[in-house]
């Protein structure tokens, strides 16, 4: 299809013309989740600039330099059925973060202002949201990287057990979207994403304030990317039975599940922080206490030595003395016999 035929099916795509119905469904949600400051708002942008086709703007606000500033969960609708959510960026992987990442994720929690709460701060604004659910919506997951920044071997292991979590939880295998595409190692991010087992993966180079201009590539990137995820959630409705009601149970039970065993976890990580902090404690403490042994002993000895070398000293002077005093006794005796045998020459004579 050309640009203009996909974007037509876009713009015209209703779980309503699904085989088998809708099933309960009323739109797709596209949630995209990913680092701060990886140009996820950049890409809601771009989605929107060439669905619309129409001026540029800042609709998602996004920053023009890195950084990210996301705070909050946003909304954009695309087209009648299809909405893009801005979720907050992750700043650092832990148990917390992605705890509230997959609550988002999970279409558990509502729009608006997003903190990083700890241990079950988060259960309870779960549960206290539980009313507001919104069941009519097909969630599908997208993992937004920049190519700017390399994946180290740690944070590819930790990001890939997000992505399968992510899936487990969604029941929907993640897109990648690689943005800022000819501004770092493409190749090597996309090798590093496959070897996450992430099969679709879409690169881009969003389009900003400052280069806006369109190209027939940019719009056929895009318009692919969410034509795949209209295949995508086609297939998926015609293939299994679909309970949205019951899904989102399942979701909620799945991050309950997850920040139960992460508060579990960091309590574990407490103990034996604290374990290890006693052992370095009495570590310490033994170890000053062999040291101030040491120096008492090293005290001792230099007493014992200055003693030692004190009546060195004392002998030897004295020797010194008795020496003197024996050679001026031998200089006397020798000046005696001296003026004695003079004497007697005298008398000789």
């Amino acid at each position: 299809m050309d640009i203009e035929e996909l974007r037509s099916c876009i713009n015209s795509f209703s779980l309503d013309k699904c085989k088998k119905g809708n099933q309960g469904f009323n739109r797709i949600l596209i949630q995209l989740f990913g680092f701060l400051g990886h140009g996820k708002s950049a890409f809601i942008n771009t989605c929107i600039y060439v669905l619309e086709d129409g001026e540029y703007q800042n609709w998602a606000k996004a920053k023009e330099e890195d950084g990210g500033s996301t705070m909050t969960r946003i909304p954009y609708k695309l087209t009648r059925n299809i909405t893009l959510v801005d979720n907050r960026g992750l700043g650092k992987m832990d148990g917390y973060e992605t705890g509230e990442i997959f609550a988002q994720l999970g279409n558990l929690l509502p729009l608006g202002k997003v903190d990083w709460p700890k241990g079950f701060e988060l259960v309870d604004r779960i549960t206290r949201a539980e009313k507001s659910m919104t069941t009519s919506d097909f969630i599908f997951p997208v993992f937004v990287h920049s190519v700017k920044t390399s994946i180290t071997s740690e944070e590819q292991e930790n990001i890939k057990k997000v992505l399968l979590k992510s899936r487990d939880l969604t029941g929907v295998y993640p897109i990648v979207v690689l943005t800022h595409k000819t501004s770092g190692k493409l190749t090597d991010t996309e090798n590093a994403f496959r070897d996450m087992g992430m099969e679709r993966i879409f690169s881009f180079e969003n389009y900003t304030k400052e280069d806006h201009m369109k190209t027939r590539g940019r719009h056929e990137e895009v318009l692919k990317f969410l034509h795949e995820v209209i295949k995508d959630v086609q297939f998926r409705i015609e293939h299994r039975p679909q309970d949205p009601v019951k899904e989102i149970m399942e979701r909620k039970s799945f991050v309950m599940r997850y920040i139960h065993e992460c508060a579990k976890k960091a309590q574990q990580e407490e103990i034996e922080k604290q374990k290890f902090m006693e052992q370095a404690r009495l570590q310490r403490q033994k170890r000053e206490q062999e040291e101030k042994i040491n120096r008492q002993s090293e005290r001792e000895r230099q007493d014992r030595d200055m003693e030692m070398k004190w009546k060195q000293e004392e002998l030897e002077r004295g020797r010194q003395t008795q020496l003197v005093r024996q050679n001026e006794e031998l200089q006397a005796e020798l000046e005696r016999l001296r003026k004695k045998s003079k004497k007697k020459w005298r008398i000789f004579r």
